[in-house]
Order: structure tokens, then C-alpha cells, then sequence
């Protein structure tokens, strides 16, 4: 039985608040978790506690709640090609990730040449880690590239985003490096902390490229945008309770907490607040005009 679209009282916005709401629970407590039962040299549990079973279950409600109401909504905005237009929200967030990205680049190409006899760098250079290396850098030039001309895009109104098809995968291949990257780390899947949030974080973040390309290029199918406020909403949490956390201990001078091979990730923080500035766009532009949405 089809249930996509069949509520007309579910909104595809509702995600957004109960994501507040979760994440107003879940960065207290990973702090919490930073600072008291996680290991600095691996980013695992060193021992078991309430709140990790509490986190576990927040992650499980962020994941459910926008797939079942963002599938369950009636009006969606359609997936057709948003056009350029002056937003300040979505320029200034696309540019800070576009940032973010050059920045990420630039740290794994640096920790590859020019520090080679650190820990890090000597996990990085294993021979199954140089291809998916290589990919994150490679693809997050050309990422970072794309992500400033989205942006440029909502500047000037002008600049069309959706003329770069090709380059709309960039940003995937860039994530798929990093997801790569962090598979091939060698872990303990009994108490693991920060890279369950990453490789959510990751996980969802491909998803969501994945379809955007889809939509910026018109090669969208009508779930296309289905998918990108669904697994928007569950990437942003997961990018928050990781980093956020991690920037409340470097603000506070506590950054020796903080586990070695995960530091803070501004590419995530960023992404963060695009994925939000995007969906709010995409409802914006609905409301205005009616035929962008689905019925």
C-alpha cells in the first residue's frame, strides 16, 4: 500500500523542530560523554553509562522522525530546479562550506606531505588508504569549487548553478572519500563514540548530495527532494552532536579531551547550517509559488 504523501496534516518542516528539541538533549550529553567516559587517544567508551544508551536512542529518533514524516507529508516542494535567486541565508552558508571544504583539503594534503612522521599521517599513507585519500582531495577541489558558485549563485541571482551538472558530483565523491577513509579504521565495534557519528554523519551526507546533484542538474525524480529534507535533517544532527561538542572543549580550553584522530570537523559544522539554509530555501520558494509544490 502506498503511503508516500498521504497526510495532509504532516509537514515537511516538523522535523526540523523536533531536531531542535534533540539536539538541545544530545550536545549536553555528548559533552558530557567528551569529558568524562570517552578515551582521548581512540574516541571510544572507556566504560559504559546511561548516557550512551540515551544517545543511542536519540540518534535512532533522529533518524525516524524525518523519514517518516518527511514520506508521509503531502506538500513537499517539488524537485524541479530551484532558480538562482539573492538569499542571503543560503550565499553566506553554501560560501562557508564551500570554505570548510578547502580547509579539510588543504589539512589532509598537509598531514600527508609535510608531516609524514606522525601517527596520523603513517595511518593515512597505509596502501589501502592512499586511494580514498586521494579522492577526498582530488574531488574536494573541485567540491569546494562548485559549493562557491552555488553560493555565488544566491549573490548575485544571476550565476546559474545548475549550467555545472558535472560538477554537481563533486561534493559526493568528496564525502565518499571521507566515509572510505574512516571504514578502513582499524576499531572496536563494541564501544565506539565518535566514528558511529561520523560514519552517520557521512552516511546520510552522501545521501543528501547524491540527490541534490540530482535536482541542481534536472536529473531529479519526484522523490528527489523527498530525500534531501529526509536525510538533510538526519545528517544535520549527527554533524551537530559530533562537533559542536568538540568546539564547546576547544572555546572552554579543554581541547586535551578531545580524542586525537577527532578533531573538529568545520566541513561538517558547515554543511550543517547548508543543508538547513537549503531546505528552508526550497520551502520558501514552494510557498511562493504554488505550482512548486507537490500535491
Amino acid at each position: 500500500m502506498k503511503i508516500v504523501g498521504k497526510s495532509q496534516k504532516m509537514n515537511p518542516m516538523i522535523p526540523l523542530y523536533v531536531l531542535v528539541g534533540l539536539l538541545a538533549i544530545a550536545i549536553p550529553l555528548r559533552t558530557f560523554q567528551l569529558m568524562f567516559i570517552t578515551e582521548s587517544n581512540t574516541g571510544f567508551y572507556k566504560t559504559e553509562n546511561w548516557s550512551i544508551y540515551a544517545l543511542y536512542i536519540l540518534s535512532a529518533l533522529a533518524i525516524i522522525v524525518p523519514y517518516i514524516v518527511v514520506n508521509l507529508a503531502k506538500s513537499v516542494p517539488s524537485s524541479q530546479t530551484p532558480p538562482s535567486r539573492k538569499n542571503g541565508f543560503m550565499a553566506a552558508s553554501s560560501i562557508l562550506f564551500g570554505l570548510g571544504i578547502i580547509f579539510d583539503v588543504l589539512s589532509s594534503a598537509l598531514e600527508l606531505f609535510l608531516n609524514k612522521d606522525t601517527a596520523t599521517a603513517q595511518t593515512i599513507m597505509g596502501k589501502e588508504n592512499v586511494m580514498p585519500l586521494m579522492l577526498e582531495i582530488g574531488f574536494g577541489v573541485f567540491a569546494a569549487i562548485y559549493i562557491l558558485i552555488f553560493g555565488i549563485s544566491f549573490i548575485d541571482g544571476k550565476t546559474k548553478y545548475s549550467q555545472y551538472k558535472f560538477m554537481a558530483l563533486a561534493p559526493l565523491g568528496w564525502t565518499m572519500g571521507r566515509l572510505i577513509l574512516r571504514f578502513l579504521r582499524k576499531i572496536a565495534y563494541v564501544n565506539i563514540a565518535d566514528l558511529m557519528l561520523e560514519l552517520f554523519a557521512l552516511a546520510f551526507m552522501m545521501i543528501f548530495l547524491l540527490s541534490l546533484a540530482r535536482v541542481s542538474s534536472g536529473l531529479a525524480n519526484e522523490k528527489s527532494m523527498r530525500s534531501i529534507f529526509a536525510s538533510g535533517y538526519v545528517c544535520v544532527f549527527f554533524c551537530a552532536v559530533a562537533n559542536v561538542p568538540r568546539l564547546v572543549l576547544m572555546l572552554v580550553g579543554k581541547s586535551q579531551m578531545l580524542p586525537n584522530e577527532y578533531p573538529l570537523q568545520l566541513c561538517d559544522l558547515f554543511f550543517a547550517l547548508f543543508a538547513v539554509a537549503y531546505i528552508v530555501n526550497a520551502m520558501k520558494y514552494a510557498k511562493e509559488n504554488d505550482h512548486a509544490e507537490l500535491e
